[in-house]
């Protein structure tokens, strides 16, 4: 699975925010400038998370964005479903019908298992472990 841009930097975005847990909203050009995020595409991500349920706005002079649940809550997964939509490597796992072959394919197992060690992978990682693994190589590079 390649990730897209706006998944890359949604993570990026959430992780900022999952920064600031507890201490209240953390306004949208904070996110920008720390992260290097275009305003205009981190809105759209931002609203992509916010319906998703990762994310809550606030409005007013004292408004953001906050995490809707605690950072140990929310994988990477649910922020990769939010901004992609959920992942299928190949359209006959989400709709049978759309091969002939479906019910005899020799691949098929293949690619459930490839979908199930990725959504594994992303279910396993949330915010929080990527916020205390920065914590413990305070000084590293972090990316996403």
């Amino acid at each position: 699975m390649k990730l897209s841009t706006k998944t890359r930097y949604g993570a990026r975005a959430a992780v900022e925010i999952a920064r600031h847990y507890g201490k209240g909203p953390i306004k949208r050009k904070d996110i920008v400038q720390s992260q290097e995020i275009p305003d205009s595409y981190l809105e759209n991500i931002l609203i992509a998370l916010k319906n998703g349920g990762i994310i809550l706005t606030y409005r007013g002079a004292k408004g953001g964005y906050a995490l809707q649940r605690p950072p140990a809550q929310i994988t990477f997964l649910n922020i990769a479903n939010a901004l992609e939509g959920r992942y299928v490597p190949v359209d006959c796992l989400e709709d049978p019908e759309v091969c002939k072959n479906t019910a005899r394919c020799a691949t098929r197992p293949i690619w459930q298992k490839l979908q199930q060690a990725q959504e594994n992978v992303l279910k396993s990682i949330t915010l929080e472990h990527i916020i205390k693994n920065e914590t413990a190589t305070a000084g590293s590079d972090f990316c996403i």
